[in-house]
Order: structure tokens, then C-alpha cells, then sequence
């Protein structure tokens, strides 16, 4: 008897988009998506030996640091002077209806 899990197809739609963008040549799709993906994973492999390189369609994360160790949630930290402040306060009066 066959039995049917349900199952979250979002995850294998996102990549077949991914494969379906790697189709160059429309009469031999296949061959195209092979050679395509072939060349990432060469990349990739050799990105590991190579200490400057970044991974090939991977984000980088903005979790974790912090813009030169300065203030928090990634915002930092600017301190004004009075004169600053002034000329700020009276661009916003002059620049608001």
C-alpha cells in the first residue's frame, strides 16, 4: 500500500527556480543546467583552498558583528557638537512646512 506524506514543496520549488535560471541554451536545457551547476561546484571546491574567496550564492550574515565594535544592534554611536546641533535643528525648521 502506498502511503503519502505530506511534505513542504517550498523548499524543492526554490531550487528547481535556481536550476530553471541556469538554462542557456533552450533546445538542450539539460546539458545546460549540468554544465552550469558543474561550474559551481568547481568553484565552490576550490573556494575552500583559496582564504580570501567567498562562497559562491551564499549571503553573507549580518547577525553576529557589529560595525567596528561600536554600539549596538548595529547602529553606532555619533556624538555632535553644540554648533552641529544647532545647524541641524535650524535646517529641519527651515526645511519643514
Amino acid at each position: 500500500m502506498w502511503a503519502c506524506f505530506p511534505t513542504w514543496m517550498y523548499p524543492i520549488e526554490r531550487y528547481l527556480k535556481v536550476l530553471k535560471g541556469y538554462t542557456k541554451n533552450l533546445h538542450r536545457p539539460e546539458a545546460s543546467i549540468v554544465e552550469r551547476y558543474v561550474a559551481e561546484e568547481c568553484i565552490e571546491f576550490c573556494s575552500q583552498y583559496i582564504e580570501c574567496a567567498q562562497p559562491v550564492g551564499l549571503l553573507e550574515s549580518h547577525h553576529g558583528r557589529t560595525p567596528g565594535g561600536k554600539g549596538t544592534r548595529g547602529f553606532n554611536v555619533i556624538s555632535m557638537t553644540r554648533h552641529e546641533v544647532s545647524q541641524a535643528h535650524l535646517y529641519v525648521l527651515n526645511n519643514t512646512a
